[in-house]
């Protein structure tokens, strides 16, 4: 199954504490393999969320909305080296993921706003068309004037095995920044975004989810629920701050 020639993946959501956690992580380490990135898997991300003056993503995913659209900026721990402008579509348990990876000058005009070197692109085709996510936030951005609202910090340990292209994820420490905030600021002050003690276990797969790892699953008392990073890190600024800052 596809979207706009981006193949449609399941993405299951659990909140989960840290016995959960402890006690997945020995069984997958049994059965899958940690991601090649990081060190034994394990990375810190901070991704930097772009949205109107309505907060009209933030909006959507507390209304509910089954079909929505999220852009970001993401980085890993706070390296300029890769840098990620992603396009992040939800059908309801279903995502397709857009992602063009931009330079740190690329970055820096479009937290400002600006998107004309992506409009330099379309007009003289140096990409041959290949960077979607920029194409469509292009449009998007210009049109919707997207600004930096809420910056979204955590670590993240990920597990992957081939068959069913499994991506399992266990994300901790959620904390939340301000969107006008320097994005590779190793300084830049936050707030608890999620319960202490608590974390997210994220399940990505592509067409079946193996046996072993539904086995893997079920004999915890697991709650699956929408839980969105953006969403809740959005709600703790406000919290905090008494407003998001756009």
């Amino acid at each position: 199954m596809h979207y706009q020639n981006h193949p449609l993946r399941h993405e299951l959501k659990y909140r989960i504490s840290y016995a959960d956690y402890v006690e997945l992580r020995s069984r997958a380490l049994s059965f899958m393999k940690h991601d090649a990135h990081g060190s034994d898997g394990k990375y810190f991300i901070r991704s930097m969320y772009l949205d109107d003056i309505y907060c009209s993503n933030y909006n959507e995913k507390s209304d509910g909305v089954s079909r929505r659209r999220k852009y970001r900026i993401r980085i890993y721990d706070l390296s300029r080296e890769v840098i990620k402008f992603e396009i992040k579509d939800k059908f309801d348990s279903y995502i397709s993921k857009s992602s063009s990876v931009i330079t740190y000058d690329q970055c820096r005009s479009i937290l400002r706003g600006d998107f004309g070197f992506v409009g330099d692109m379309i007009r003289h085709n140096t990409d041959n068309g290949k960077e979607k996510a920029l194409r469509m936030g292009y449009i998007d951005c210009a049109t919707k004037i997207l600004r930096p609202i809420v910056a979204v910090d955590y670590d993240r340990e990920v597990f992957i095995c081939d068959e069913g292209n499994v991506r399992m994820t266990f994300d901790m420490n959620l904390r939340a920044g301000q969107g006008s905030g320097d994005l590779f600021d190793p300084h830049l002050p936050t707030v608890p975004a999620y319960e202490n003690g608590m974390m997210i276990l994220e399940v990505k797969y592509d067409d079946f989810l193996p046996r072993f790892v539904s086995k893997m699953l079920c004999p915890l008392p697991l709650w699956q629920s929408a839980q969105s990073k953006f969403a809740m890190c959005c709600l703790a600024q406000t919290n905090y701050l008494g407003k998001v800052i756009y």
